[in-house]
């Protein structure tokens, strides 16, 4: 199958088989990127190590950060990235 009929398929796609098609070009991706892996294998010994984010800690972080501060930082992102 060629690049074009690639294209013209996912083009005829629902949003709810696009989300899936990312999702499983990502996890492709991902699965065969050696850094990646071990990124996440770091990330693993180190949860299991107790050095992790409770997940009441993640919820009370997340009730500090007001929409306002969202806004802005969403903006710098964007500005950071030339969007």
């Amino acid at each position: 199958m060629s690049i074009a009929e690639l294209k013209q398929t996912a083009d005829r796609l629902t949003a709810k088989e696009r989300a899936w098609l990312r999702a499983y070009l990502l996890a492709h991706e991902h699965s065969s990127n050696p850094s990646w892996k071990a990124e996440m294998a770091t990330r693993r010994r180190r949860l299991t190590a107790g050095k992790g984010v409770t997940p009441s800690d993640y919820r009370r972080a997340i009730r500090s950060v007001s929409a306002k501060d969202l806004t802005a930082s969403t903006k710098s992102a964007w500005a950071i990235n030339g969007c």
